[in-house]
């Protein structure tokens, strides 16, 4: 019988880069490019679904932090108890929570990705040193790490295809920031820091909302508009 210690979870970031869990980050770094240069969308042979999965991978393993954290969970799930047998509810259990940690990461490694363009944009757009927008998209790039069950099943129920359980997530986290957000501005006056939050609450749904369905999104409750809310103006 093969050591259960040596499974991996469905399957790990690491076979999905052909790399083992060892492996230095030079290799991983190598091995992320070479496939990279396979399956970008821009090429013939490339496919959008496995290039989200390369970057995903990409995204935790090239991060002593996050490798770290993720090797963690990984040796948790894969390492049932003495007593325990390969299938005990145990096991199921600690599969189930490193999958919803890949949703997490994914769903972080999103937002971070739908706020550096924001900010990119917005920056050169109002000539606001783009510093300010990157303060900004700090917390609101933390929310979008939050409850991810519970978003999970939400992002399930509004119809989200199992690989845009992520992007579902990230779009529903950034709803959950915007609505206190807006009730504070409302409450306490709207400052310049407010205005520029709005401008990049707005431009990042935006970001985000492009690579899932159109009704999904509006089932997710669409572009919260904050800047709107707050001024009567769009972006």
């Amino acid at each position: 019988m093969e050591d259960s210690k040596s499974e991996v979870v469905n399957p790990s970031l690491y076979e999905q880069l052909g790399v083992p869990i060892g492996s230095t980050q030079e290799s991983l770094q190598r091995a992320y490019r070479r496939l990279a240069l396979v399956h970008h969308p821009d090429r013939q042979s490339g496919d959008s679904a496995v290039m989200r999965q390369i970057n995903d991978a990409w995204f935790v393993l090239s991060d002593p932090g996050r490798r770290a954290e993720y090797d963690r969970i990984l040796k948790t799930a894969s390492s049932p108890k003495p007593t325990q047998s390969r299938f005990s509810p145990r096991q199921k259990l600690n599969r189930k929570a490193a999958w919803f940690a890949g949703i997490r990461l994914q769903t972080l490694r999103l937002g971070d990705e739908a706020a550096r363009s924001a900010t990119q944009a917005l920056s050169n757009r109002h000539q606001v040193p783009r510093a300010a927008y990157e303060e900004l998209a700090l917390p609101i790039i933390q929310v979008l790490g939050e409850n991810i069950e519970l978003r999970v099943q939400l992002s399930r129920k509004a119809g989200a295809a199992p690989l845009d359980l992520g992007l579902a997530s990230a779009l529903i986290g950034l709803n959950a920031y915007c609505i206190p957000f807006l009730r504070r501005s409302s409450e306490d006056g709207v400052r310049h820091d407010d205005v520029l939050c709005a401008q990049l609450i707005d431009r990042m749904w935006d970001n985000l909302a492009h690579g899932i369905n159109r009704d999904v999104e509006i089932k997710l409750g669409g572009n919260p508009r904050a800047l709107r809310s707050l001024t009567g103006r769009r972006i």
